[in-house]
């Protein structure tokens, strides 16, 4: 019988610890009793895409290098600005984790040595900015107490007419790229294509502190399934030419599942590469909202699944309760059937706020609530819905949707669930009172701590004890905490997107 815990997911009954609490004879609320209550802890993720591929959210400013260096140092000092005011009004909205977008259309946000820089960036195509923008969202991020994942488009390389320089890599390995349309692709058919993202995975996850890679889903073209090479081109648009390397590679496969495989090995070679890298980071994928929607794409997200290449699943569910094909709610319920064993968090239509079909905000404020009543896994108390993901930033910061936000569904603050099982479990610290204040000592490999107070609910256990809530008061770096008000306390120690389990439970009378 599932069990449904206040607004919140319930990843985990967790009972108390026999460490004893500080004793004090002068208190106003009741105590823990580690011998016969429980806490539940919410964890939930709650994201936000940041859209970088046409300066969708960033950067709106572009620097012109050919105006020189004094205009070029304001603008660049505006674009970092920018970054760092986009990030922080995210983790005002009440969300935890960011996807920042640092490839798009073969080109990078940071200092690549396969990849030349966005052209959003400067006035001039392959020239850097003068500073490491995924540098700086990472250390803006973290020091909110956030995750960021770095975001990449795995196949777009974009636009024929795309501002490149001629020794871009798109040209030097020609060899490996498809045209469709006006549009230029990197062929997954190539066993080359498949190292190449492997490599530039390998270098992301390397360079940079981040919690998670992320990719979307741009796979093979939409409208090539079923067609293979007598595909009819729509004008201008040239036949998806893959029959050479399917005679070679198929391997006794038809046609569609020889493309269904090569998208497999991207997502396993990618998650390889992730977790070599750093064992702690998570690797996911966004697909298409409704699963014959992506497996038009060649991908199938079940295959990911069996084959343990997925961390965590974000499909794009973007409709509204009542669309006569894609109905939130029966999406929803589809995609939490069919992955019980991977964690799934739902994208979200922001920017579709006060069209038709979203015309009030009580659309969302729904959609979070089945969120969090998705069914739980079996005879675990978990569930594999574990949050959201809002697309995209822009849409999200202003004041009024970040004001419902807040009001509607993140009143409280919370932090991320544990979405791998790589690395090692960063250690719980051992709390203790001085006075106001909780102190512990530094715990190996935590890079922030979380401290919760506890709230008594209405709820019993077992043994007739109290369940009580936690509530995330502060997320910080540091080993002490003043209390503002008197209660049961408890920490929990944090490592990019893991977090350890409960410290023990200390009562804190405030004066």
């Amino acid at each position: 019988m599932k069990r449904l815990v206040f607004l919140y997911s319930l990843l985990g009954l967790i009972f108390g610890s026999a460490t004893a609490f500080c004793q004090d004879d002068d208190f106003s609320a009741r105590k823990f009793d580690v011998q016969k209550d429980s806490i539940t802890i919410p964890f939930e993720f709650r994201g936000a895409w940041l859209s970088t591929v046409e300066s969708i959210d960033w950067p709106k400013v572009r620097i012109m290098l050919k105006e020189g260096k004094k205009v070029a140092a304001q603008q660049r000092e505006q674009q970092k600005k920018d970054l760092v005011s986009l990030i922080t009004k995210i983790h005002r909205s009440g969300c935890n984790a960011v996807m920042f977008q640092v490839v798009s259309n073969t080109d990078a946000l940071y200092p690549s040595k396969i990849l030349q820089w966005a052209p959003s960036l400067t006035d001039t195509p392959g020239e850097g900015p003068g500073y490491d923008p995924l540098a700086l969202a990472v250390k803006t991020a973290h020091s909110l107490g956030m995750q960021i994942h770095a975001w990449i488009n795995p196949l777009r390389i974009g636009k024929v007419d795309f501002p490149r320089r001629p020794d871009n890599i798109c040209y030097k390995q020609s060899e490996l790229v498809q045209q469709h349309g006006d549009r230029l692709y990197w062929d997954p058919g190539q066993p080359k294509v498949r190292e190449y993202l492997g490599e530039l995975a390998t270098e992301i996850m390397t360079k940079y502190d981040l919690d998670g890679l992320h990719i979307d889903d741009y796979f093979y073209p939409d409208g090539l399934k079923g067609t293979g090479e007598q595909a009819k081109p729509k004008k201008n648009e040239k036949v998806w030419n893959d029959e050479a390397l399917f005679q070679k590679y198929g391997q006794g496969k038809t046609l569609d599942q020889w493309r269904e495989s090569n998208i497999d090995d991207i997502v396993r070679i990618m998650h390889e590469a992730v977790h070599k890298a750093k064992p702690t980071a998570v690797f996911g994928v966004s697909p298409a909202g409704r699963l014959v929607n992506t497996q038009a794409l060649y991908a199938d997200p079940r295959n990911w699944a069996k084959q343990g290449s997925i961390d965590y699943l974000i499909p794009q569910i973007y409709w509204q309760h009542g669309h006569q094909i894609a109905d939130f709610k029966k999406v929803l319920d589809s995609w939490s059937g069919i992955l019980e064993d991977v964690p799934v968090i739902v994208g979200m239509a922001a920017y579709r706020y006060k069209s038709k079909a979203f015309p009030e905000f009580s659309e969302f404020v729904l959609q979070v609530k089945e969120c969090r009543e998705a069914p739980f896994l079996k005879d675990e108390f978990r569930q594999n819905v574990v949050g959201q993901c809002w697309f995209t930033t822009h849409n999200i910061i202003t004041d009024e949707f970040t004001s419902n936000m807040l009001n509607s569904f993140y009143q409280d603050a919370a932090i991320a669930p544990n979405l791998g099982n790589g690395g090692v479990l960063v250690g719980s610290p051992d709390i203790f009172r001085m006075g106001g204040h909780i102190r512990w000592g530094e715990v190996k490999g935590a890079d922030r701590f979380a401290v919760y107070r506890l709230e008594e609910t209405a709820e019993k256990t077992a043994e007739g004890g109290v369940i009580w809530r936690a509530v995330l008061k502060d997320t910080f770096h540091g080993f002490m905490y003043k209390c503002k008000e008197s209660g049961n306390y408890i920490v929990l120690s944090c490592r990019g997107g893991s977090h350890s389990e409960r410290s023990n439970v200390i009562y804190v009378k405030v004066k």
